[in-house]
């Protein structure tokens, strides 16, 4: 798949997951578009974790890897949990949740900026 596919993958992705977050006037969100928002995160992080990794990218894609992991990890401890406002785990849930936008906004830019048979780089 092309690398700007990938990217626009992950765009859709990171809109569909905001809609997914609103309230609809019903009380709740529909199902299936969480559904549906869940498996395009999903193909978005496979597959821009694979194609950094064949290319030149592997530290970026270790720590978005990484990142992503973290997130899932500390979001199911609040769900298991309920933790009060201003916790540990909901300040690091908040600080990973940075962190997973940054480095996702990144993989956008590298998927983005290069092209299908050019090998990924990043600067040293």
């Amino acid at each position: 798949m092309k690398n700007k596919t990938i990217a626009t993958i992950g765009i859709i992705s990171y809109i569909l997951s905001v809609i997914t977050s609103v309230k609809f006037p019903e009380g709740r969100t529909p199902p299936i578009l969480i559904v549906i928002s869940g498996i395009i995160t999903l193909m978005f992080i496979v597959m821009a974790t694979v194609h950094l990794w064949r290319g030149e990218a592997k530290d970026i894609s270790i720590i978005f890897m990484s990142s992503t992991i973290l997130l899932f990890v500390l979001m199911a401890i609040k769900e298991v949990t309920s933790p009060g406002y201003g916790s540990v785990i909901i300040i690091l849930l908040n600080v990973t949740k940075i962190i997973y936008f940054i480095v996702s906004v990144l993989v956008i830019i590298i998927l983005y900026k290069s092209h299908v048979g050019e090998v990924l780089k990043t600067k040293s």
